[in-house]
């Protein structure tokens, strides 16, 4: 936890533009780290031929809507974030409240609408305008340490033999939120949800599956080395990679997804986007 602690301030000494949102991030990591310490979820009722037969079959353990997530204890944790938000951008606050005011808005159905796959983020800003956009990553954040103690349990289950070549979670169906390259050049994705990993193939986007060699690049900012952004011309998204071969273990990826906020500033000037919805739609 320490060196995680140090390496947010020394990025906020690098790029004091991005202070305030790092604050912010750094607090909303240390919210989740509590809460998933005192986080005691029922088992899931997993059974290895169950998991694996998902597993062969291109299928999601858990769509999301079908998780036993404690809607009461969810909310709660919602409105903790929102006041750490209060607290580090008051003013960005009181808007995105203001509006949740006048939609007379409720968290429960809300969440569940999001879990089923009926909000994006895009109809959100639409809706809302940047609030939207707040409203939208609160709710992420307010299902991370759910789903990730749940992805423990799976884990598990998970039988190593069986190879997952889709750009979706193999536990949750989210799409990659950041790729990571391992030793001998292995390229790994992360889930954007509950970060469980799982190997793919490196000339391959995680999006559209495109693997034509011209509709694939990338950048890199100078000196940076271990870090570039894969870019796709076909679906026009993009996903953050990082070279973790000489990097400390163990990496906690929601602490690098903030700490390389920059590369999605670059990438979305570039006219590149993450996925619309954060979870596949599997029938």
């Amino acid at each position: 936890m320490e060196q995680n602690l140090k390496r947010f301030q020394e990025m906020k000494e690098r790029m004091p533009a991005y202070r305030e949102v790092l604050n912010l991030a750094e607090k909303l990591w240390e919210a989740k780290r509590q809460m998933m310490a005192k986080l005691n979820l029922s088992p899931l009722l997993l059974e290895k031929s169950n998991v694996k037969m998902h597993l062969q079959e291109g299928f999601p353990f858990f769509e999301l809507g079908a998780l036993p997530l404690d809607f009461e204890r969810a909310e709660k944790y919602f409105y903790e974030l929102l006041k750490i938000f209060s607290t580090q951008t008051p003013q960005k606050y009181e808007a995105l409240h203001r509006i949740l005011e006048e939609k007379k808005f409720s968290f429960r159905p809300f969440l569940h609408d999001f879990c089923k796959g009926r909000v994006a983020e895009a109809s959100l800003y639409e809706e809302l305008g940047q609030e939207g956009i707040l409203l939208f990553f609160f709710t992420i954040q307010t299902l991370r340490p759910f789903l990730e103690r749940y992805a423990e349990q799976w884990q598990k289950e998970r039988p190593k033999e069986i190879s997952w070549t889709y750009g979706y979670c193999p536990f949750c169906g989210g799409y990659a939120g950041l790729g990571e390259i391992k030793e001998e050049g292995q390229r790994v994705l992360h889930c954007s949800l509950c970060f469980t990993e799982w190997t793919y193939p490196r000339l391959r986007c995680p999006y559209c599956q495109n693997e034509d060699q011209q509709k694939l690049s990338y950048f890199q900012v100078e000196g940076e080395i271990d870090k570039r952004v894969d870019v796709c011309f076909l679906c026009r998204h993009y996903l953050k990679t990082i070279d973790s071969r000489e990097r400390a273990k163990p990496i906690d990826w929601e602490v690098e997804d903030y700490l390389t906020l920059y590369l999605d500033y670059l990438a979305q000037e570039e006219g590149f986007q993450r996925p619309a919805k954060l979870f596949v739609a599997v029938k």
